[in-house]
């Protein structure tokens, strides 16, 4: 008897009903898994990450947190010495603390604004010292998360930027956007 090669007609792997419903259902298991994980992991971690930037933040800026920054702004410094400037977060009132020429003996302070929000405590207030009203004295600027005080440099002191003179410094056509 000779053997003669022909073609297999092959048809498609017929799967069960229930296995097939099975196999869907197991891809929808394991996504459900992975969200309720990654979920979890969101809830568990953020709270970690949170204390931990505390923690750093306390390190950086110790508790309550304080900045401080050295400039020559024309306050009684002929010796050569450079004022002294604080910044000072206690319980969400932010303070600020001048010792012009590194003085003691003429310390100024002056108060600043009211950090809100339960982590009102923990904002960490920035100093600097820029010219922004153009009269070529160093004015004092402090942010506390993104707002930005400005105290003008004036008569030997510093004193809270005036509304208008804000509107001056204000970019043309900021004001109805």
């Amino acid at each position: 008897m000779a053997a003669v090669a022909q073609p297999m007609q092959t048809a498609p792997p017929s799967v069960p009903a229930g296995r097939e419903r099975q196999a869907r259902s197991s891809w929808r298991m394991t996504a459900l898994a992975y969200l309720l994980l990654l979920v979890l992991g969101y809830l568990l971690l953020t709270p970690v990450v949170t204390w931990g930037q505390r923690r750093l933040d306390d390190l950086r800026y110790s508790f309550p947190r304080t900045t401080q920054l050295d400039g020559f702004v024309g306050h009684g410094e002929e010796g050569g010495e450079p004022t002294h400037l604080m910044a000072l977060n206690l319980r969400g009132q932010v303070s600020l603390v001048e010792f012009p020429s590194g003085d003691p003996a003429q310390t100024r302070a002056f108060a600043g604004p009211y950090v809100v929000g339960a982590d009102g405590p923990y904002g960490v207030p920035y100093l600097a010292l820029q010219d922004v009203n153009g009269d070529t004295q160093a004015d004092l600027l402090l942010q506390v998360r993104d707002e930005v005080v400005v105290y003008v440099n004036e008569n030997g002191t510093f004193r809270l930027i005036t509304p208008v003179e804000r509107a001056r410094l204000a970019p043309p056509g900021a004001h109805g956007r």
